[in-house]
């Protein structure tokens, strides 16, 4: 009995701690390092191909967050990359990072909103 109620105790603050930290965001300033240092990453934009051309984060790939459970295997091969998300206001990357996570994916990271990013923003005509 005491066995399993410390079982139920411990999986119980491993459930808190996913939670706390799937609502972390990464701020602009980490991200502008990451980026300055060249690390080895995916910026992984969610929003749509349209808001893509109209101006993305240099370096970031496409991947629309409705098509990540069909597409990110292919897209995404190494589950053991970090992936930074973001999307135009940080709904679609929260849902998009949720995805990830439950299709195996380790280091999620969630940048938010494109609006929140301080740099130039790359523009397709």
């Amino acid at each position: 009995m005491r066995n399993k109620l410390m079982a139920l105790v411990i999986g119980g603050l491993l459930m808190l701690g996913q939670s706390v930290s799937a609502n972390q965001t990464m701020t602009t300033q980490e991200l502008q390092n990451k980026l300055n240092a060249k690390e080895k990453f995916v910026l992984l934009d969610v929003r749509t191909q349209e808001e893509y051309n109209a101006g993305y984060i240099a370096g970031a790939i496409l991947l629309p967050y409705d098509e990540i459970n069909a597409k990110a295997t292919i897209v995404l091969p190494d589950k053991e990359k970090e992936i930074v998300l973001y999307c135009r206001s940080g709904r679609r990357s929260a849902i998009a990072k949720k995805s990830l996570l439950d299709l195996g994916y380790q280091k999620v990271v969630d940048f938010g909103g494109v609006k929140r990013w301080e740099g130039e923003l790359v523009r397709n005509k």
